[in-house]
């Protein structure tokens, strides 16, 4: 009897050792630094995260060429610089992700605010375009123009934070207390370009990447590379501290109700 819904130890097992060591290589990503306002870090960083020094966040768009868990794909960011304790990072507000299995890999195991959307980078020349689109809106640009080949190597530690949780079933609060989790990011760079561009957030009621005020552009890059990933759980954070944040990787569901009462007549 075949019964693919239900795995095998050794199945499990090896698929465990992917969920613990995942790869993205041959990543293509155009990315931007920027200065915005302190208190708008301080306002959409959940506790315990706190603000670090610098009012600094960023903006990437890529494509993974392959992986050990996915086919290629999209992946796209906003993140702003904070700190746990003595651990400095980001946290992503937003994750785009052009396919489904992309979207839950990473909700599940990380706890990730991923949602489908249509990413696009391109290079003509020295020329570099990146764009992510949702409910046909372009919501997130960068482009920019080579003007400095860089020399590549070791990415370093990237830390990156996220609250993995579940809505409690009745729709109040969660079904357990959210957990702090942190993701180190490794890797290497074997492109790396400095760009004359620019980053372009617009409006969108359902990606509110426009609440993120672009104060000064500290730096636009292309590189090239491969990434790993590790997660592990930093603490249990009180349900009710969590709360105001819950939605913020989810559409606006009101809005989306009423759309659809729109299309139906």
């Amino acid at each position: 009897m075949k019964l693919r819904y239900v795995k095998t130890l050794e199945q499990v097992r090896q698929l465990q050792n992917l969920y613990a060591t995942p790869a993205f290589e041959s990543f293509r990503s155009l990315s931007v630094s920027f200065e915005t306002d302190p208190e708008i870090i301080k306002a959409v960083l959940p506790p315990p995260l706190e603000p670090d020094e610098q009012p600094l966040a960023s903006a990437s768009i890529s494509r993974i060429g392959t992986s050990n868990t996915l086919q290629p794909f999209g992946a796209a960011g906003l993140v702003v610089r904070c700190r746990y304790k003595d651990i400095v990072g980001v946290y992503p507000l937003t994750m785009p992700m052009s396919t489904d299995a992309a979207v839950i890999f990473g909700r599940e195991l990380y706890g990730e605010p991923k949602k489908v959307a249509e990413i696009n980078v391109s290079e003509d020349e020295d020329k570099f375009v990146g764009t992510v689109q949702r409910y046909g809106v372009t919501y997130m640009e960068i482009q920019g123009q080579s003007c400095e080949i860089l020399e590549g190597g070791d990415s370093g530690i990237q830390n990156r934070f996220y609250f993995k949780y579940m809505p409690a079933p009745d729709g109040v609060g969660f079904d357990n207390d959210p957990v702090l989790v942190r993701v180190r990011h490794t890797g290497s760079t074997r492109r790396v370009e400095r760009l004359e561009g620019d980053l372009i957030l617009r409006e969108s009621d359902h990606d509110p990447v426009v609440d993120v005020p672009i104060l000064d552009v500290r730096s636009v890059m292309y590189s090239e590379g491969d990434s790993y990933t590790h997660g592990e759980i930093l603490a249990r954070v009180p349900g009710e501290s969590f709360l105001p944040y819950m939605f913020g990787k989810v559409d606006d569901l009101e809005l989306l109700a009423r759309e659809g009462v729109v299309d139906s007549e």
